[in-house]
């Protein structure tokens, strides 16, 4: 029964809103879905998204440093 009555409470909330703000609503309807759906694939999005963000905030010399680190890692350490 309370499912019934989220659905109607977001029909009723939704009614006569304009269009940018359903876009946003269906942003957020398909983003949920993907939680829920695909929880690894969303875990590993977001993972991805801090680590890009992390790489773009290093300064060079840390971008250096962490090249040198993992030259030859594939040599070094291969995938068997």
């Amino acid at each position: 029964m309370k499912e019934q009555v989220y659905e109607q409470m977001i029909i009723d909330g939704i009614q006569a809103l304009p269009q940018d703000a359903l876009a946003e609503i269906a942003d957020f309807v398909y983003f949920i879905r993907q939680k829920i759906i695909h929880p690894q694939n969303f875990q590993n999005k977001i993972r991805d998204s801090l680590l890009t963000t992390e790489l773009h905030s290093l300064s060079q010399s840390e971008e250096t440093h962490l090249e040198q680190e993992f030259a030859d890692y594939e040599k070094r350490y291969p995938y068997e």
